[in-house]
């Protein structure tokens, strides 16, 4: 069952006090303290490269780099505070001047967003997705599909012992809604749509209360197509202290 998904307050509360603590420090040091500093209206957004034949990346919001570190596949730029509204990134291999992808994205005041970088190199693309969860228990995490495989097919996702633990296909782009899963260690397969072939195997992964987490499926079915097979990927999102 799906839980009604709410962005989370803890964390957005977290955020905006981690966040921005440091800029109204600095911009308060070149102030009076009389004069009251008022933090810039935000969102937060992480950045995941999951395209597996792309070069490492630089990230530009309008002209300004973002990262200092280049995102490799499979890691992410990890939240952080966007200016509110229409916003253009690119993405250049690098220390490169070439750009392999320019995508425009509007994000919204407060709002989580994760911004998943997909594909092949050649029909590379960015899908943004608003972060919505429910809160973690001590007990129970929160966990959701993102189908990053571009030569996969529909797949469907077997953990435990449920079946189709997202539902029963799930397509190329598919980021699925966060589902409740009770804390402890589970097999997970991931089948082709009927069932009939098994994809991958994990055979364990651990699971802990009071988290949120994604499940990547990510990389090349098929290994004509590229070095980077297919393969599963437990990112922790949120860890509710």
């Amino acid at each position: 069952m799906i839980n009604k998904s709410v962005i989370n307050p803890f964390m957005k509360k977290s955020l905006v006090t981690f966040l921005l603590i440091g800029g109204i420090s600095l911009l308060s040091s070149c102030l009076p303290d009389r004069d009251p500093v008022t933090p810039p209206d935000a969102a937060f957004v992480t950045i995941y490269h999951g395209s597996p034949d792309a070069p490492n990346l630089d990230i530009y919001a309008e002209t300004n780099r973002i990262n200092n570190s280049p995102l490799t596949y499979g890691n992410s730029f990890p939240y952080s505070q966007f200016f509110i509204g229409e916003r253009l990134l690119r993405f250049t291999p690098h220390n490169a001047a070439n750009t392999v992808l320019e995508t425009t994205h509007t994000f919204e005041k407060d709002k989580v967003y994760s911004l998943f970088i997909i594909n092949r190199l050649a029909e590379i693309e960015a899908i943004k997705v608003e972060d919505k969860w429910s809160d973690p228990t001590s007990e129970n995490a929160q966990i959701r599909l993102a189908h990053l495989s571009p030569d996969a097919g529909n797949i469907r996702v077997k953990i435990g012992e449920e079946e189709v633990f997202f539902g029963a296909a799930n397509n190329f782009e598919e980021v699925t809604s966060f589902k409740d899963l009770e804390k402890g260690k589970y097999s997970v397969s991931i089948l082709n749509e009927d069932g009939s072939k098994e994809l991958l195997k994990i055979n364990e992964i651990e699971i802990r209360g009071n988290r949120i987490y994604s499940l990547i499926v990510r990389g090349f079915a098929d290994s004509e197509n590229g070095n980077n097979p297919l393969s599963a990927q437990l990112l922790t999102n949120y860890i509710k202290f």
